[in-house]
């Protein structure tokens, strides 16, 4: 890494020490801005004063001082936190710089390139933390000039040389984890690691958290869950004229909370993640059976028989809940999770096909249009099928199509099934099934699972 200018460092921390200057004093600033436009002398005075002192406590001598002599004492910086396995503990952080690789399909620290380093410690030396962690230039910090040992930043933390190198080496020793005399902690758990059976020799290793590592994985899904592009792409994803382009979606992840109510207390990078680091999943591989439901080429529509036997267990429980006389709220939630039973495995069935059929396959089969349009996405992508992706990109209609004809199996069910009463599964019900598909659909599009897409 090249060393920068002298003139550039100096220009970097006296930025820093402006931009904390005017965060602590906003309100003040905002208030004596009032003051003097309503002429109010007494508190103009006193806002002046409060400023004044302020102004005095971010000069560069006299926050160098306090944070090379006071604050440094009060924070520890590392790749590995002590506070990560238990917040009550006062162990050593450390800075591990991996010298060599993983074996591949292995993933862990040494996968990661830039290391940030955490800091735990007293709340009230967090500043340091904040003047380690400011912007030089579009890609280094002030920490990594540090570390690197720039000269221009040895010379210019203080207007007295030598003191400014003094605080150079006390910041330096800080961010590189030099530890004289390594401390541990009754909160840190310990590992006994044989060395030589036949001895009973062996080495005790303290586990300290992977702070880096954990959070260059939550930064990275952040971004992957709840980047512009990302939220941009899944908007687009349903508007018939923005321009779809693809994005990931992650599944199955989960949180665990370190530092309950108070994360900062555990460290900063614990701090700005709230706590929360995420878990990915660690299953077993799913082996995909064959197809459960088979669409027949001689079928004009996938609500079929076929489809009524693949279902069959959910269309039992909705007759189950309709010869269910009572009208409580029990028996109401029963039928709609049925319908929703029902409206799950058409479409499962309707995903497999679309997902796993070649472009183009509806060509040799009897359904509907309608249903082509809707089970062969990739169709629309053939050359010579222009009007077939003309017609589907007019969603509303077919959309609402298939939605009818599914109201109108489900009603033809309940007619057949119930010969007795089949008169009374008219335009009321049907409008029911409707809205119950339409509910469901738009369900799987707030989950990004479009059903129809």
């Amino acid at each position: 890494m090249n060393d920068i200018p002298l003139e550039l460092a100096s220009n970097a921390v006296k930025a820093f020490l402006a931009s904390q200057y005017d965060k602590k004093t906003e309100t003040e600033q905002k208030q004596l801005a009032k003051a003097v436009e309503s002429n109010d002398l007494l508190l103009i005075s006193t806002l002046n004063e409060k400023l004044t002192i302020a102004k005095d406590k971010y000069q560069l001598d006299n926050w160098m001082d306090n944070a090379a002599n006071k604050m440094a004492n009060q924070i520890s910086f590392g790749t590995h936190i002590s506070k990560g396995v238990h917040s009550g503990s006062k162990g050593d952080n450390i800075s591990f710089e991996p010298q060599s690789s993983l074996p591949d399909g292995i993933v862990g620290h040494q996968s990661i390139n830039n290391h940030k380093l955490d800091a735990s410690g007293n709340a009230a030396a967090l500043p340091l933390f904040s003047f380690f962690d400011f912007d030089v230039d579009t890609d280094k910090k002030i920490m990594d000039y540090i570390i690197y040992d720039s000269d221009s930043f040895k010379s210019c933390l203080s207007n007295n040389k030598k003191l400014s190198a003094q605080y150079f080496q006390i910041f330096r020793t800080l961010l590189t984890g030099e530890i004289s005399v390594p401390c541990s902690s009754e909160y840190n758990k310990q590992v006994l690691w044989p060395t030589n059976h036949k001895t009973d020799a062996y080495i005790c290793t303290i586990p300290l958290y992977p702070s880096s590592l954990t959070n260059s994985v939550y930064e990275k899904i952040q971004h992957i869950q709840y980047s512009n592009d990302v939220k941009i792409a899944k908007k687009n994803r349903f508007s018939s004229s923005a321009e779809k382009t693809p994005y990931v979606t992650l599944l199955d992840i989960a949180t665990v909370t370190i530092g309950g109510s108070n994360p900062q207390g555990v460290s900063r990078h614990m701090s700005k993640q709230g706590g929360r680091n995420y878990l990915l999943p660690s299953l077993p591989s799913i082996i995909k059976q064959e197809r459960a439901f088979k669409l027949s080429k001689f079928a004009n529509s996938i609500f079929s028989t076929s489809m009524e036997y693949n279902a069959r267990e959910a269309i039992q429980s909705i007759f189950k809940s309709i010869k269910d006389t009572r009208n409580i709220v029990d028996v109401r939630d029963a039928r709609k999770s049925a319908i929703d039973g029902v409206l799950y495995q058409i479409f499962a069935a309707a995903e497999d096909i679309r997902t796993t059929m070649p472009a183009g396959w509806s060509k040799d089969y009897e359904l509907d249009r309608v249903e082509k349009l809707w089970l062969d996405p990739k169709r629309a992508d053939l050359e010579g099928e222009e009007e077939f992706k003309a017609e589907r990109e007019q969603d509303d209609a077919w959309h609402s199509q298939i939605v009818h004809i599914f109201a109108r199996w489900l009603n033809t069910l309940m007619q057949a099934e119930f010969k007795e009463i089949a008169s009374n599964f008219g335009d009321a019900e049907h409008l029911d099934w409707e809205h119950e598909i339409e509910d469901m659909k738009k369900r799987y599009e707030r989950a990004g699972k479009g059903v129809f897409l």
